[in-house]
């Protein structure tokens, strides 16, 4: 995931959030619920394109609980805005999704807000919205 930044131009800094974007995608495809706790800040929030909200423990237990699982997941024009000790990731996201089910595929606009603590970068926020469908 590369972008660009706004309102910031250390892009050591930059770097750091960008870095742990990409870490907490690989973990969701790879199933890697030991990193995603990790990388999740726990009081944050995930909001997925249905509109359906969770906690971080929700989120990892439906994950857990093979509720769905992420085949694929990837992102396009990533914009990277800075917030003090934060930044907002906000890109296009397409992710293939299997559920109990059936498989679903997601075209969303979303919007990662990561914060800097003294020692780690944790995901604070995650919200998606969909795309209309292309015709």
């Amino acid at each position: 995931m590369t972008g660009h930044v706004t309102e910031f131009g250390d892009t050591g800094y930059r770097t750091g959030f960008l870095e742990a974007e990409r870490a907490r995608l690989v973990a969701m495809t790879d199933g890697d619920l030991d990193t995603l706790d990790a990388l999740i800040a726990d009081g944050a929030l995930y909001i997925h394109s249905s509109g359906e909200i969770d906690t971080k423990r929700e989120y990892l237990m439906k994950l857990a609980a093979g509720q769905f699982r992420y085949a694929s997941v990837t992102t396009e024009d990533p914009h990277v805005t800075a917030l003090e000790s934060a930044v907002a990731l906000t890109y296009r996201m397409h992710a293939h999704l299997i559920f109990p089910t059936g498989p679903r595929q997601i075209h969303a606009l979303a919007t990662a807000v990561w914060r800097k603590y003294d020692d780690s970068i944790r995901l604070e926020l995650f919200q998606s919205t969909p795309m209309p469908a292309e015709p």
